[in-house]
């Protein structure tokens, strides 16, 4: 429930295709004293037809929403809820395509924060735990 009202309280839930992340873990990866000064956070998601470009691969901007959103919530985990730190510059590496029907393993890890801004990396591996997205 915990990590339930964290997602809702940091990302807009019914926007398609955040709306279908489902997520699989919080693990701390670093900490000063009490605080979390690192976290990564894990989601599955199932790409569907409205996911897919004419190729019937899952297309960039679905790509760059969810790397997006997976991003402020591990940032959310390691800035303690705050909810004034932005996405100021995102790169997104394509590396292989994943297909409709597929289910992708969404990684992302929060490095760091500071007042403003989250620094982190993630990655979406294919059911075969290819390498397919970098961000």
């Amino acid at each position: 429930t915990c990590q339930k009202e964290l997602l809702a309280a940091n990302v807009k839930l019914t926007t398609p295709p955040v709306s279908r992340l489902r997520l699989q873990s919080i693990v701390p990866t670093g900490s000063k004293g009490d605080r979390i000064t690192g976290a990564r956070v894990t989601f599955s998601f199932t790409v569907e037809p409205s996911d897919c470009n004419t190729w019937g691969t899952i297309h960039g901007g679905c790509v760059f929403t969810i790397c997006n959103a997976a991003g402020k919530i591990a940032t959310a985990v390691v800035a303690n809820g705050a909810k004034n730190i932005v996405s100021t510059d995102l790169t997104t590496n394509y590396l292989a395509g994943v297909t409709v029907g597929s289910t992708v393993v969404v990684e992302i890890e929060c490095l760091r924060t500071t007042k403003s801004i989250g620094f982190l990396r993630g990655s979406i591996k294919d059911d075969k735990d290819t390498l397919c997205y970098v961000c």
